[in-house]
């Protein structure tokens, strides 16, 4: 999809342009269109409430064929994901007529409600991120978009603020193809996307300031991965360990993004139900949002905006797989600080990979903050369903920075809580530290927090469990099925701040 801001009277023509009705107000789409409107409003049919959608045809010889209407509902209630679902309603219903491009008419009241920045991204992220279809592989690939495939939408807008829309306008783009980057690796089967595929995708990403390193198994074992490798051992993929960084200009010192990168989980001996098991395809999700970041970074999704940090990202990439020589349960392993881990259960994998992911990262860029992200619990969906991602950690400030972005990104967070009494559930008898906790304490997505935190020891340091959010939400129109690329966007407006 590609995004072109014009004025409004350049999004009045073509095919089919589509203005924004809220209930209760007049329709403001320029002068050119004023008497369409008008005509179109006589009808009845138009409807403003929210995601309605009515197109009315202006004949052949008109400058406008159609001119289509999406409805924000009541004023009072517009916000930035509004925004963004009617964008992706406006595009699919471009799409639906098989039209080459479309117009889209902003209003400037619009800013009564959102900010200009933050207008001109919803837009841009509804619109791209409402375009996007995995393609899977078939016998005869998908054919390279025609002229009458939907691939280019016209943005008017006019108002003083027309600056800071058009900056948002863009760095919303990026951050959308970011998220697009993000879906199809999340998406692709767990055969097509391996460990070593994570590899490459992160290699393909290095390039002006972001640096990018692959570690091999053996690297890994002088290392003293033995967690990571523990978790390693009974898949035939080679594990891989990604090290990203992005090199700030000017920066002091180092922020650490961590994801899990679990390109399949069975389970491993503590082999998981069949049914759904090939969903395990999104427990790299962690991964895929780390990616994203970085080809948002690379691609100058900042804009004019200089992190005074570098960022660091961090993938411990494997599969969980059952084979003789896989993890078994009982089994002790080393991780890189010296932790020793009983592994009471092998389907608790992904704690194991980010402890020594957090290790390496605390060992050689010594961070201010640390970040993980794992599709790490289904109790987290037990809690808190689909539509929110979990978050806790051992700094407040923290907790709050990237509660905020969550918002500013309209991907919410909720914040778990942290404890003491939590940690004391993850000591064993056998080792320093078990796994998991016992089944008469629950709370499993805060017993995996609990674990994690004594790897990230007194550095700042949150854990988000994106369980939930990866897969399985219900549709948003930019968010249709599949892999949603979840906290990409979040982690981006995280950055921008720091």
């Amino acid at each position: 999809m590609k995004i072109r801001q014009v004025t409004i009277a350049a999004a009045s023509r073509g095919d089919v342009t589509f203005g924004i009705a809220v209930d209760g107000q007049s329709i403001d789409v320029g002068s050119a269109l004023q008497a369409a409107t008008a005509a179109a409003q006589a009808t009845g049919d138009l409807k403003a409430s929210l995601r309605a959608a009515s197109i009315f045809h202006q004949g052949s010889k008109a400058p406008l064929r159609r001119l289509g209407f999406v409805g924000l509902g009541k004023a009072a209630g517009i916000d930035t994901e509004k925004v963004r679902r009617i964008a992706a309603v406006a595009q699919a219903q471009a799409a639906e007529l098989g039209v080459a491009a479309f117009g889209l008419v902003v209003p400037s009241s619009l800013l009564a409600k959102v900010a200009a920045e933050a207008l001109g991204r919803a837009i841009a992220e509804g619109l791209h991120l409402g375009a996007y279809r995995y393609e899977p592989p078939r016998q005869q690939a998908a054919k390279p978009a025609k002229a009458t495939e939907c691939n280019v939408a016209t943005v008017g807008f006019a108002s003083k603020d027309q600056k800071a829309f058009a900056r948002g306008l863009e760095l919303g783009g990026l951050a959308a193809e970011a998220t697009v980057f993000a879906r199809d690796l999340e998406n692709a089967p767990a055969n097509l996307c391996t460990p070593t595929t994570l590899a490459k995708a992160a290699q393909r990403l290095a390039g002006g300031r972001v640096r990018v390193k692959v570690l091999d198994r053996k690297q890994c074992e002088k290392l003293g991965m033995g967690s990571f490798l523990g978790v390693a051992q009974g898949a035939t993929q080679p594990p891989k360990f990604l090290v990203l960084e992005y090199r700030a200009p000017g920066a002091k010192g180092n922020v650490c993004v961590v994801g899990k990168g679990l390109t399949f989980d069975t389970g491993g001996i503590s082999i998981k139900p069949a049914a759904k098991m090939d969903e395990m395809r999104y427990d790299m999700c962690g991964a895929g949002a780390v990616l994203g970041l970085f080809h948002a970074l690379r691609h100058g999704a900042l804009g004019d905006r200089t992190p005074k940090c570098n960022v660091i990202g961090l993938i411990a990439a494997t599969e969980n797989a059952v084979g003789p020589d896989a993890t078994k349960p009982g089994d002790v392993h080393t991780a890189m600080d010296g932790h020793t881990i009983e592994v009471l259960n092998t389907d608790a994998e992904g704690r194991l990979v980010l402890a020594d992911a957090i290790c390496y990262g605390k060992k050689f860029y010594k961070p201010k903050q640390i970040v993980d992200l794992a599709t790490l619990t289904g109790a987290v969906v037990t809690a808190l369903g689909h539509e929110v991602a979990g978050i806790m950690g051992n700094d407040q400030k923290l907790c709050d920075a990237l509660i905020a972005a969550g918002k500013a990104a309209d991907e919410p967070l909720w914040q778990l809580p942290l404890w003491d009494c939590h940690k004391e559930q993850m000591k064993s008898k056998f080792a320093d530290l078990a796994n998991i906790n016992g089944p008469q304490y629950g709370n499993g997505s805060t017993a995996g927090g609990a674990f994690l935190s004594y790897f990230a020891g007194d550095t700042p340091w949150v854990h988000l469990d994106i369980a939930g959010t990866a897969y399985g939400g219900l549709s948003k129109d930019y968010y249709k099925s599949g892999a949603a690329g979840t906290a990409v966007r979040t982690l981006l407006h995280w950055v921008a701040t720091l």
